[in-house]
């Protein structure tokens, strides 16, 4: 299920990056500050000791030139703790996504890396192992953002108590598809967090009722919320198509009970769990 903020009407389209009007020491700071981004999803093969033993690309052939390549470069020299499996010799599957990033040096040339990525386990086919949307409507659209043109996504913290109802939520990171002054930048980030976080608190979830995490005193997940101007949605879902957005800071998770550095390689809609996934031992990968 795919959540989305309700977009509004087509004539307040706007292009990928929009332009504020004119700020004393804003726009042209924070233009620099752009990223272009596509997300390469698909699944990880791996043997028992952590090693990789193949991987697959969704879309391949739909992707910028050069980036299912990169991410093959680097997916077979990864190595992850080792996994449990049922038997000697078998293979593990997981689910992955990985955040390739362009930015513009001054010199003009860009450098591109692997910027972030999310792991699922070999048992995330087990619905009853993890936690799991119930009721999630997406939240309204701030009108006033909508009017000035403003998009992006607000990557969600949720902390989902027993009951399955959500007992404290962050927004984590905000990246705006959006050239305002670092002023304006920041006060559109807290209004699109603001209405994120509104609309979370009212979310309720499925706990899992079996494996290692069924008794847990609360999970922690993350769930990335879109907030797309009428037009723009159809042209985000292509596979491959190069995002332009200024990603905004990250804050920590204050009740994680342990370091996770997280990543904006995730589809808006999903609910990951905060360090329930495969943990990579090696670099994700150079420029």
């Amino acid at each position: 299920m795919g959540i989305r903020a309700w977009t509004c009407a087509a004539a307040l389209a706007v292009g990928l990056v929009a332009t504020a009007p004119a700020a004393a020491q804003g726009p042209a700071a924070v233009r620099k500050q752009v990223e272009s981004s596509v997300l390469v999803t698909g699944t990880i093969d791996l043997r028992q000791d952590g090693t990789v033993a193949g991987h697959a690309i969704d879309h391949r052939d739909r992707l910028p030139k050069g980036v299912a390549a990169m991410v093959d470069r680097h997916a077979g020299s990864w190595r992850f703790e080792p996994i449990v499996l049922d038997r000697p010799g078998q293979v593990g599957r997981a689910k992955m996504s990985v955040r390739v990033v362009a930015r513009r040096l001054d010199d003009g040339n860009y450098l591109v890396r692997l910027a972030g990525a999310n792991f699922g386990t070999p048992r995330d086919g087990d619905p009853a192992e993890r936690v799991s949307a119930a009721a999630m409507a997406p939240p309204r659209y701030p009108q006033d953002a909508a009017r000035a043109g403003v998009s992006g996504t607000v990557y969600t913290a949720l902390k989902i108590g027993r009951d399955g109802r959500v007992e404290d939520a962050i927004a984590e990171q905000v990246n705006l598809r959006y050239i305002d002054s670092e002023s304006g930048m920041q006060r559109w980030r807290d209004r699109l967090a603001r209405a994120a976080l509104a609309r979370a608190q009212e979310w309720t979830f499925r706990p899992p009722t079996r494996g290692e995490d069924a008794d847990d005193a609360f999970w922690s997940v993350r769930v990335p919320v879109d907030f797309e101007l009428a037009g723009d949605t159809a042209k985000r879902d292509e596979p491959g198509r190069w995002q332009a957005y200024v990603p905004g800071p990250r804050q920590a998770i204050p009740w994680a009970t342990e370091p996770d550095h997280g990543g904006d390689a995730l589809v808006a809609g999903g609910v990951y769990p905060v360090g329930g996934g495969l943990r990579l031992l090696t670099p994700l990968g150079g420029g």
